[in-house]
């Protein structure tokens, strides 16, 4: 009787079975070892989705590369934020990629699922980042002006002629004699119809001279049609337009030339804003705002001017304008009449058209303002409480744009405009308003132009998250005497006007070198 221990074969005995039974692997005699058939399947899986992880977080990681290069190229984030988003960026690869690499899945189900999902949301982060940079800086290299383009001219004849061009071969045209591209126009026109041209003196006399027939039509800039809708409705009405076609001027007046290279971020600036109903390369401006902005104070001060304030157009003798015909020539006349007039040097300049101020405050979640009247627009659409009210786009256009429900007129208007202006730069300043950035610049697409270089526009919006500056703005506005002068650009017909009150300007002169020199 053996009396040594049984060495243990790793099997259990099973107290319910039956000795003499043979084991259930065991083979039929002489027939030897029966084969393991086993369902390797979950393992496959578990393996295919451990590789499918890991190409994951190689995705991930040149993603956070991408990421970074195309955040660096933009100069948009401060190089804090960078550095510590890289840190952060590889730290949590690392952690994944290793928690990946020892997970065994039947055993850890839970943290492969997690560490995958993390992977995931990181991938996810990083493309929307990189979509974030490509989209801003495609934003701000769009929003520059055009390069020099064609003026619209057209061809006009009282309604009771003939609407076919033809009609007018052989006839007498009047035009413009102070039209500077008065000779492109003319050779334009002579490929279309032959007829016999008249220089005219002014736009008064044009239309005086095509209501008696004196000539059987004209030929004028696109933009007079809107100076006689709104100061001679009744010879408007009487016209119709036979033809227009377009002519690149001899000296583009449309499209600045005198905008200055982008200067340190740090240095203060000023910014001439420019309100417009549409974009055309000559146009008037309902809106005039000088932004006088003190990067190192975080000052801004706004400097609204009437409309129709009578001033001197840059480059002209004699006669003076209003300054929303400064537009017919160019925005840089504009630009440069405003900065004879408050002895400063304009910048940059930004074109909004109204409309797009309905899509903007919609995009950043509506602005609030304190109105200091309370108000029913002329229109019955839109009411206003004196004191502080919530607006979106709709409300704030109406609001901005407001002047027949206002004894002051224009100069009230000018100050709601002033209103709306800085409550949406208190808007701007949160740096919050980046997760609103995709709606913003679709509100903004199309709809503004500046001549601020896309390499300044970065740097600034890099200082405010840097800074996180909470802007300081201040208001000023020009005043004046309403007046009827005539104008140079109208001629002998007598306009409303505004008078300057030299006092009032002198003191937005003085307050725009003390911000300047802050």
């Amino acid at each position: 009787m053996a009396t040594g221990r049984r060495a243990y074969d790793g099997t259990v005995d099973d107290p319910t079975a039956n000795p003499a039974a043979p084991a259930a692997s065991d083979p039929p005699d002489g027939l030897g070892p029966t084969p393991r058939f086993v369902d390797d399947s979950p393992g496959r899986v578990a393996r295919g989705l451990m590789l499918a992880s890991k190409v994951l977080i190689v995705v991930c990681l040149a993603a956070v590369a991408y990421s970074v290069w195309s955040v660096a190229r933009s100069g948009i984030l401060p190089i804090w934020w960078l550095v510590g988003g890289v840190i952060l960026a590889l730290v949590l690869a690392a952690a994944v990629l290793i928690g990946l690499w020892r997970t065994r899945l039947p055993r850890h189900p839970v943290r492969f699922g997690v560490l995958t999902a993390l992977t995931a949301i990181g991938l996810a982060l990083c493309l929307g980042l990189s979509h974030f940079t490509a989209a801003l800086l495609d934003f701000t290299h769009g929003i520059q002006p055009p390069p020099p383009g064609t003026v619209r001219y057209d061809v006009i004849a009282l309604k009771t002629h003939d609407p076919d061009l033809a009609s007018l071969a052989g006839a007498m045209v009047g035009r413009l004699e102070s039209d500077p591209n008065r000779e492109v126009a003319a050779q334009s026109l002579a490929q279309l119809v032959q007829v016999e041209l008249v220089d005219l003196e002014d736009p008064t006399l044009l239309a005086s001279v095509l209501t008696s027939q004196a000539v059987a039509g004209a030929v004028i800039n696109d933009v007079y049609l809107s100076l006689y809708e709104e100061n001679d409705p009744a010879f408007f009405d009487s016209i119709q337009i036979l033809h227009q076609f377009d002519v690149m001027p001899l000296l583009p007046s449309a499209t600045p030339t005198w905008s200055a290279p982008p200067q340190p971020v740090d240095q203060p600036f000023v910014l001439y804003i420019s309100g417009v109903d549409s974009f055309t390369e000559q146009g008037r401006s309902d809106v005039n705002i000088l932004a006088v902005v003190n990067p190192r104070s975080g000052h801004i001060l706004l400097v609204s001017t009437p409309r129709d304030y009578y001033v001197q157009l840059h480059g002209t003798t004699g006669r003076k304008d209003k300054l929303t015909h400064a537009g017919f020539y160019g925005i840089d006349m504009s630009v440069e009449t405003l900065a004879d007039l408050y002895q400063v040097q304009i910048d940059y300049f930004v074109r909004l058209n109204f409309g797009a101020m309905i899509q903007l405050v919609n995009a950043v979640g509506g602005i609030d303002l304190e109105s200091q009247y309370t108000f029913t627009t002329h229109d019955g659409l839109f009411h206003f409480e004196k004191g502080w009210n919530h607006l979106n786009g709709d409300q704030a256009l109406a609001f901005s744009r407001e002047r027949y429900s206002f004894a002051g007129g224009d100069r009230v208007r000018g100050q709601n405009q002033e209103l709306v202006i800085a409550a949406l730069v208190r808007k701007a300043s949160d740096p919050a308003i980046l997760l609103r950035y995709n709606a913003i610049l679709n509100s903004l697409q199309g709809s503004l132009q500046t001549s601020m270089p896309a390499s300044m526009i970065t740097a600034l919006a890099n200082q405010q998250l840097s800074r996180g500056t909470s802007w300081q703005v201040e208001t000023i506005n020009a005043d004046g005497s309403d007046a009827m002068e005539y104008t140079y650009s109208y001629g002998n017909q007598q306009l409303y006007v505004m008078v300057p009150d030299m006092t009032t300007v002198q003191a937005a002169r003085d307050r725009v070198d003390q911000i300047l020199a802050e």
